[in-house]
């Protein structure tokens, strides 16, 4: 039977509390009691068995291998299911700004630079450039990484300037071509094809479902470009919706749900499939499709957060004035205090903080 205790978040005022999670009729359940807000219990997996079949196992626990900055709040999409809430009217952060942040990072990490959409920002190669140099002055190693849609990569000179002044690697995130329009993604896919023709590594390509109905086209998708476009240290990743942020009319299921789903439609596309090591938890699912690696996952919201379950990188520091922690945390936190102006009551428990090596 499960039954462990762990730390949770109150869903109104956002306070970190004790909660319990416990197995009951073939469900895993979270129960937990806020001092201001009450009692409240929620389903986090409908399938006991499945939770269970999870190794809950973190490669990276309180690792110092990745962390994410926030570089603009400006996009040059309107994503439904954004946390960020992009603001177009805000002004950038200086560079010297961002590097000042750097300094009170650990050394050696992975640098991700995320936004909204990084690539807005017309000096983003500028950037690229003074990260490099203050590595450099610093004796420093960390590769440099970018969280971005794409959709700018479709000009290859672009591609080829950001790979010139130091970005490492993409991290690239997609949807159901329905989602934004055929033109956008057709855009997004060029610049994929940009990335592989001047050899700027692609580290992931996400996809953020907007309907469940779309997943068989997604993994046709992932199979064209994981086959003709790119090589296989590519790895693909599917999230359906969570209730952060934006999140109108997202799909919301169990992880359960969604791997059972991806595997039915494996078998009647006869795909390969192979449970793989890694991450492996309530949030995190891999294997191998026909010799490609799916990361499957399944965001908890603000009801439902297991603390104890988020505690792998990368390590972010989105909400002003609190600690570095896990970025779906610090995801949560942030729709609270930047998106809705909420105040936050208390600061996260130390065991979940990042702490260097």
């Amino acid at each position: 039977m499960v039954d462990k205790n762990t730390t949770s978040l109150c869903e109104h005022c956002y306070r970190h509390i004790p909660a319990r999670v416990i197995e009951k009729d073939n469900k895993i359940l979270m129960e937990k009691t806020c001092p201001s807000c009450g009692e409240a219990e929620y389903v986090i997996e409908n399938n006991a068995r499945f939770y269970k079949s999870l190794e809950h196992t973190y490669p990276g626990f309180h690792i110092p291998s990745s962390i994410m900055i926030e570089v603009t709040d400006r996009c040059n999409l309107n994503c439904p299911h954004c946390y960020h809430e992009p603001e177009a009217k805000i002004v950038d952060k200086p560079i010297d700004t961002i590097i000042n942040q750097l300094k009170s990072w650990p050394k050696n990490t992975e640098i991700i630079l995320a936004g909204a959409e990084p690539t807005v920002r017309k000096d983003l190669s500028n950037l690229v450039v003074s990260i490099k140099k203050y590595q450099k002055e610093t004796n420093q190693h960390g590769l440099i990484m970018l969280l971005t849609n794409g959709v700018n990569f479709h000009k290859k000179e672009y591609v080829k300037e950001l790979k010139d002044a130091g970005v490492d690697g993409i991290m690239l995130g997609l949807n159901h071509y329905s989602y934004q329009g055929q033109k956008i993604h057709d855009k997004q896919i060029k610049g994929i094809e940009n990335c592989a023709e001047v050899g700027l590594f692609v580290y992931y390509v996400g996809y953020t479902l907007e309907d469940l109905n779309h997943l068989p086209e997604v993994l046709e998708e992932i199979q064209h470009i994981g086959k003709n476009i790119l090589d296989d240290r590519t790895h693909f990743r599917i999230r359906a919706g969570s209730d952060i942020g934006r999140s109108p009319e997202e799909p919301r299921w169990y992880l359960s749900d969604h791997v059972h789903k991806v595997r039915q439609i494996c078998r009647l596309k006869q795909y390969k499939w192979e449970k793989i090591a890694g991450d492996d938890n309530i949030y995190h699912y891999m294997v191998n499709i026909n010799g490609l690696t799916h990361r499957l996952i399944q965001w908890s919201d603000p009801k439902t957060i297991d603390l104890e379950e988020l505690i792998t990188p990368p390590w972010c520091d989105f909400v002003p004035g609190k600690p570095i922690t896990n970025f779906l945390h610090q995801v949560m936190l942030r729709d609270a205090a930047v998106n809705n102006n909420m105040e936050l009551h208390d600061t996260c428990p130390k065991r979940y903080w990042f702490r260097p090596s």
